[in-house]
């Protein structure tokens, strides 16, 4: 199995967060869910890992985000 990476994980989630929005949910249910997913694809560890062993976390989130759904995150 290939190692999780930071920019797969959070390409994966900013998919999944910005099909969440798509569908009503608000930003922070939306974020549950689309980490939820990304736990249940590739390991809850992992997932965690990933997190723990990031830095500048939030800001790379944040762009990929801005990226994938800006219309979301501008709001």
């Amino acid at each position: 199995m290939i190692e999780l990476s930071l920019l797969t994980l959070l390409n994966f989630v900013g998919e999944n967060f910005c099909e969440y929005r798509d569908t009503g949910h608000d930003n922070y249910k939306s974020l549950l869910l689309a980490y939820s997913d990304a736990s249940h694809e590739y390991g809850p560890l992992e997932v965690k890992r990933v997190i723990e062993d990031s830095e500048n976390f939030k800001v790379a989130a944040v762009a990929i985000a801005a990226v994938k759904c800006p219309n979301h995150i501008m709001e």
